[in-house]
């Protein structure tokens, strides 16, 4: 199937004086489905109901005699020998048709155009089979055409799925701007920017493996940028900050300087990705205590203040300043405890957070659950679909056969007397007296 020889305007037109008049116009359609069936364009074509015109017109094409009746018969071959000879088409019929019709495609590309973008999609399954995270994600992209959308051809499907794969491995990060993970993962710092195909997909996946849980509509600034830290990645260094109490910071910069001051006052601290990224934050303490809600810093500010073991808030789900500040402490050597609230909410975000960082239970397992909701009262139901609890295995069935929703701030005295005890034992309260939990701080 030839259509590289070069033809003028002239010849076009001849040969549609040839083949596109009204009397032959009919032959067109059929020859391009002939075409795009076969490959090829052979042995005859018939019309079963022919106007006299048309059994006139096809006749004079090839050369042939007028024969009565209704039908007509036009032989392929025929046609193609008189573009040849005539030389109103010397490229051959196949050419001609694709000259008059636009490209056609043939069986064995349509074959193998499928089975791109079958390859394509099955490569985006197997991100949701090996993560269980991921599963919705793929079934969506597919599901929905969103791959077929966003990709104008099967090369540019392939492309896209092996950028979306690439993505994934590297997800979570540790606190990359945007810009420096996509110029390192993708080859184009702008390849992730809100607008572009790459960049909608890849947001969405990194909101799937940050567990990201939010009523802000996708489309909006805030959803954007929460789905894309949830993973790790911030939008930009200012907006992501981390809450701390008692990090006893240093001298190496001017945020160590801050922090130990703070801690001096007994004063919590907000520290920006920015600071994390670019500074020290001086020595690193062998345990630090992790919670959920801000309301817990603020309580073991008030009642703690300088003796108050370091204490890190995730604020909810955690964004990349939170990782990358417990990423950091987990480096230098701290032991972290986490707690957050028993809901599968709380839940999630502990498992988010295990993905990042290695932690310990702090009253976060089925036995600090049961004592919980035997000794509160007016507790509300626990609402949603379980989480595995993989810290603690019987955890997720104690919360099930539970059926109540235990708050952060509900616990908070047996919190605080946790920090109490820890900072006697590792001599920061002083002369100060507090009572200690039975029970030992990480129980």
């Amino acid at each position: 199937m030839s259509d590289n020889i070069s033809n003028t305007d002239g010849n076009l037109d001849r040969l549609r004086r040839v083949l596109g008049t009204p009397d032959t116009a009919w032959l067109l359609p059929r020859m391009r489905s002939r075409l795009e069936a076969t490959g090829s364009l052979t042995g005859k074509i018939v019309k079963a109901q022919a106007t006299q015109s048309e059994r006139t017109a096809a006749a004079r094409l090839v050369g042939a005699t007028v024969r009565s009746g209704v039908a007509v018969t036009v032989s392929l071959d025929a046609i193609n020998s008189m573009l040849l000879n005539s030389g109103a088409w010397p490229a051959g019929l196949e050419s001609a048709v694709i000259a008059l019709t636009g490209p056609v495609t043939t069986p064995e590309a349509r074959i193998a155009e499928r089975e791109g973008w079958l390859a394509a999609r099955q490569a985006l399954h197997r991100l949701g089979t090996d993560r269980a995270e991921l599963a919705l994600w793929t079934e969506g992209i597919v599901g929905s055409g969103a791959l077929k959308r966003a990709a104008a051809t099967v090369a540019d499907a392939h492309v896209l799925a092996n950028r979306l794969i690439a993505i994934a491995d590297a997800l979570p990060s540790a606190g990359e701007s945007l810009g420096v993970f996509s110029a390192r993962i993708v080859g184009d710092a702008h390849a992730l920017d809100n607008g572009t195909s790459l960049g909608t997909l890849a947001m969405r996946l990194a909101a799937a493996i940050g567990t990201l849980t939010t009523d802000a509509p996708t489309t909006s600034a805030r959803w954007r940028r929460e789905a894309w830290a949830s993973a790790g990645i911030v939008i930009d260094e200012l907006s992501s900050m981390v809450l701390v109490l008692g990090l006893p910071g240093g001298t190496e910069s001017a945020t160590a300087i801050s922090l130990a001051a703070l801690a001096r006052d007994g004063q919590p601290a907000l520290l920006t990705l920015r600071q994390l990224n670019l500074t020290s934050i001086g020595a690193i303490p062998p345990e630090v205590f992790v919670c959920e809600n801000p309301a817990i810093v603020a309580a073991a500010a008030d009642q703690l203040g300088v003796s108050c073991p370091p204490l890190v808030c995730v604020s909810g789900q955690p964004g990349a300043a939170v990782i990358r500040l417990l990423v950091t402490l987990a480096e230098g050597g701290a032991k972290l405890h986490y707690h957050g609230d028993f809901d599968w909410g709380g839940i999630t975000i502990a498992r988010t957070l295990g993905q990042r960082v290695d932690w310990q239970p702090w009253r976060y397992d089925a036995e600090a659950y049961r004592q919980a909701i035997a000794s509160l009262t007016d507790l509300p139901p626990l609402k949603g679909s379980a989480v595995k609890t993989n810290w603690d295995p019987a955890l997720e069935p104690a919360m099930t056969a539970g059926g109540f929703k235990v708050e952060e701030e509900q616990v908070l005295p047996a919190l605080i007397s946790d920090l109490q005890e820890v900072a006697r034992v590792f001599g920061r309260i002083g002369s100060h007296s507090f009572e200690g939990s039975e029970e030992g701080p990480l129980s």
